[in-house]
């Protein structure tokens, strides 16, 4: 009877631990003054500096793609011209801060996700959150996952590399 509940334990404990940001995440805040895409958005803080932000752990659709320009629509109408935090946990390739952003104590990339405007993207994170709010929003058919096949932003970029 014991085995069952210390298993439950471990299995907490280890998702916890996955789901914590790394070391050196830093808290960021600021106004949102830009908002690129459905995953990317610009921001100036206190020091009137401007960062661009990657939002960690989803990919949305590329502007071209269906479901692009909403996500992008949905981003701008709970950020754009508002004072947020951002979580940052790393940099990517093309320089932008990676992170989580806030809005109150709401969860913008994941609200993404729920409302169907992203995919979790699995081959950069690991929390666990984000896959089980994708498989609800697909349930439901939220979003993009009211079209009969929708193509994940990573694929479409690739086909469109091996047609040029």
């Amino acid at each position: 009877m014991v085995y069952p509940f210390l298993r439950c334990f471990v299995l907490f404990f280890l998702q916890l631990i996955l789901s914590v940001s790394p070391a050196d995440a830093r808290m960021l805040e600021g106004r949102v003054v830009g908002v690129r895409d459905g995953d990317t958005i610009e921001l100036l803080d206190a020091g009137r500096e401007l960062h661009v932000i990657r939002l960690a752990h989803i990919d949305t659709p590329e502007k071209n793609q269906p479901y692009g320009n909403k996500a992008k629509q949905f981003v701008s109408s709970l950020v754009y011209g508002k004072t947020v935090s951002i979580e940052v946990t790393d940099r990517d390739r093309y320089g932008r801060l990676i992170g989580v952003v806030y809005i109150g104590g709401t969860n913008v990339n994941l609200q993404l996700v729920r409302q169907g405007y992203a995919w979790w993207y699995r081959e950069y994170s690991r929390d666990v959150s984000y896959g089980r709010s994708e498989l609800d929003a697909f349930e439901r058919q939220r979003g993009l996952w009211a079209d009969s096949r929708p193509v994940p932003p990573w694929e479409w970029r690739r086909k469109k590399r091996a047609a040029s």
